[in-house]
């Protein structure tokens, strides 16, 4: 029982920090993946995008061609 009396001062200082250092890793970790994923998602509608404007204009200048002869 004098191991508990003598360390539970010790531990009981150092349980808040690893809990809140725990809290804030896992906050950061959750924040980082979902700003990568957000990235990814952007580049995909970025890419979406692109591929329907070069389809739409690859459409339209057929006609542009017609026009000018």
């Amino acid at each position: 029982m004098e191991f508990i009396d003598t360390w539970w001062p010790y531990a009981a200082a150092l349980l808040p920090t690893v809990g809140v250092a725990f809290l804030f890793y896992w906050i950061i970790k959750y924040m980082i993946e979902g700003d990568r994923r957000e990235r990814q998602a952007l580049a995909r509608w970025n890419a979406e995008q692109k591929a329907k404007q070069q389809s739409s204009s690859a459409h339209s200048e057929p006609s542009e061609k017609a026009d000018k002869e």
